[in-house]
């Protein structure tokens, strides 16, 4: 086994769960039960042109890039596909990747509130999407949402998240998120909605993942 000046690789890592077909679990140095790392699933967004509530492709600026510009109130869609190093049974989070594209004078850092509605199946004839939402209000589906100040620096990168998000049926890959990601009010008043030019670069899912692949390619997944 190869040394290393601080830790013989793998020593103490790899933890072999008692139960059947579970696999290898990757963890923090030799943690029990193990520590896993995160990565993301991303996925483009989707502007289907027919609608109100679509954001505006807009130039930023004065300069030479563009991006979706969000009012309160627009929404877009994205499907994130779930890979085959997830953890099974472990929670997500949403994220929206923003940033403000004006900035008022004098300054006033009011909030930003994102709205993650999303409905999720296992594939391969194992479950049903919950596509019973409907509009006004908002039922029947999966609701969590993340609000942020608006920064006071303009083009000032941000990311904001939601809290954690169980999936009931995540316990194995290739399953599909169906996500609608748009802007809504602030959910507490008095808080004000920022009044500067919101654009999203894009949105994603965080999962915990075991760095590896899965022995199947469909269900038994893990052998």
């Amino acid at each position: 086994m190869k040394e290393s000046s601080l830790k013989t690789f793998f020593d103490d890592e790899i933890v072999l769960l008692p139960e059947s077909g579970t696999g290898i679990q990757f963890g923090e140095y030799g943690r029990v039960p193990p520590t896993f790392g995160w990565r993301d699933i991303t996925a483009p967004i989707e502007v289907r042109g027919v609608a109100a509530t679509d954001p505006d492709w807009t130039r930023v600026g004065s300069t030479a890039f563009y991006a979706y510009k969000f009012v309160v109130g627009d929404y877009v869609w994205q499907q994130f596909h779930i890979p085959h190093d997830i953890v099974p049974g472990s929670q997500i989070h949403f994220h929206v990747h923003w940033f403000p594209g004006t900035l008022s004078s004098p300054v006033v850092n009011n909030y930003v509130t994102w709205q993650f509605a999303y409905a999720y199946a296992k594939g391969f004839n194992q479950a049903n999407y919950d596509f019973a939402m409907t509009e006004s209000p908002l039922t029947n589906a999966g609701i969590v949402y993340a609000t942020d100040r608006c920064p006071t620096t303009l083009y000032r990168s941000m990311v904001t998240e939601t809290a954690a998000v169980t999936l009931p049926g995540l316990t194995e890959p290739d399953g599909l998120i169906h996500v609608r990601v748009g802007r809504v009010n602030n959910l507490t008043s008095p808080i004000a909605n920022s009044t500067e030019s919101i654009f999203v670069s894009t949105t994603d899912v965080h999962y915990q993942s075991t760095n590896l692949s899965t022995v199947g390619k469909a269900p038994g997944f893990y052998g």
